[in-house]
């Protein structure tokens, strides 16, 4: 590698660890650190698309979630009560025993969106937050 690069040191489950290592193995990468930045590369720029968010927006926030581990449910719960002007439809699927997948419509200000978005992602038991804008304008405008 010709530029400077900083070391880091990541912690693993096993089971990530060896689905990283299978992409490895596939062919696409010729390392684990490659692998790993270009999986930090997607992360960055989606976190950013989910940031500094403005105007009205519409859209939906996917949050993938352990509903055992302690307290999430009813955290979860209580921000779609505290975001009543925000959220608009909650559909709620049990994926397996232990996961669930929310997919949360949401009609409003972009700062409020973000505010949303900021109080789910750091809740323990939440696997990955995801959020999609569309632009309900030009539906208004066909």
């Amino acid at each position: 590698m010709s530029q400077d690069v900083d070391r880091m040191s990541v912690t693993l489950p096993p089971s990530l660890l060896t689905e990283l290592d299978e992409v490895v193995d596939a062919g696409e990468y010729d390392s684990r650190s490659e692998a790993t930045r270009d999986a930090l590369r997607a992360f960055v720029t989606d976190f950013s698309r989910q940031t500094d968010l403005s105007g009205s927006l519409s859209g939906t926030v996917v949050v993938l979630y352990e509903h055992d581990h302690s307290g999430v449910t009813d955290e979860m719960t209580e921000l779609q009560h505290d975001f009543t002007e925000t959220i608009i439809a909650v559909h709620h699927v049990h994926l397996s025993d232990h996961l669930c997948l929310e997919s949360i419509a949401v009609d409003g200000t972009g700062e409020r969106i973000e505010e949303l978005l900021s109080r789910i992602r750091p809740l323990k038991g939440v696997h990955q937050v995801k959020l999609t804008v569309v632009d309900a304008g030009v539906a208004n405008e066909l």
